[in-house]
């Protein structure tokens, strides 16, 4: 309970900031490279590609290995050094993180986290040195863009359970046939197929990677899809329901509420657009 907590939590407070860059450098160390000891005026953000070095961060020392996420304060004392017989390569950023009022925010990451060496993440900080070394117009925003990628897929990893990194690629393909086919009736036996697995094993898969039962989650991505649906008002709750492949209306009504916490009539009432007679069938 939690942990469920939290991630809601975490989940509020960091959906709308601001993130700026400061400096951010694809870092080759040399056997003499060395941080200063000195408080920083920002959030040092450092991922490490590869090697080893040692951080004092407010008087205790860490050592960081290849794969792991540093993440120190604004207002930190911090000083660091390289192994000379195993020199780092990492990428830095020192970066502000603002509210929409424009208050200082702090990550609220470990100070050392393990993420390992995933490929998307390695893609994203090499568009990012792209884009911060070419330094055409604009790669201001596009530089913010990246990093808010880079601190999303922190996020995947550290907090949002069912936003897996590494989700496997058999319920991958599993995932997008859903995603494509919202308006129809699933089998959990079908969506095994697909994946070549078991049905057994599908939906042990799946649940270890989605951290929910196959059931749970094609509800959840259908309810999504119907809210959006709602909200472009161009279409009645009875229409959402039907083009999200629900055929009882009552049992649409109830599960939507059961997954928002409100009715979907409400959407429509919200907007000025609800059919008073289907209002009051679906409020029975």
């Amino acid at each position: 309970m939690y942990n469920f907590i939290l991630e809601r939590i975490i989940s509020m407070e960091y959906v709308e900031i601001n993130p700026q860059i400061e400096l951010f450098i694809n870092r080759h160390s040399t056997p003499t490279w060395i941080i200063e000891d000195a408080t920083t005026d920002f959030i040092d953000l450092t991922y490490i590609f590869k090697g080893k070095a040692f951080y004092s961060i407010n008087g205790t020392i860490h050592e960081v290995n290849q794969g792991d996420l540093i993440c120190i304060p604004k207002g930190s004392r911090r000083s660091a050094i390289t192994d000379p017989t195993n020199l780092m390569i990492c990428y830095a950023m020192n970066i502000h993180l603002f509210d929409l009022t424009g208050k200082d925010v702090q990550l609220p990451f470990p100070l050392i986290s393990h993420i390992g060496q995933p490929e998307e993440l390695h893609s994203l900080y090499n568009e990012l040195t792209f884009e911060w070394l070419k330094k055409n117009k604009g790669h201001e925003m596009k530089a913010r863009a990246l990093l808010l990628m880079i601190l999303h897929f922190y996020f995947k990893s550290l907090y949002y359970k069912g936003n897996n990194v590494n989700i496997d690629k058999r319920i991958q393909k599993a995932l997008r046939y859903i995603l494509s086919n919202l308006q129809n009736q699933f089998e959990v036996e079908e969506l095994a197929a697909i994946a070549g697995l078991t049905t057994a094993y599908f939906g042990t898969l799946f649940k270890k990677y989605m951290g929910a039962s196959v059931k749970e989650y094609i509800n959840r991505m259908k309810i999504n899809n119907a809210e959006n649906i709602l909200l472009s008002g161009e279409f009645t709750v009875q229409e959402a329901a039907y083009k999200c492949g629900f055929e009882d209306i009552y049992y649409f009504s109830k599960l939507f509420k059961k997954i928002k916490g409100f009715p979907p009539s409400r959407i429509l009432i919200e907007n000025g657009r609800s059919d008073r007679q289907e209002f009051e069938i679906l409020n029975k």
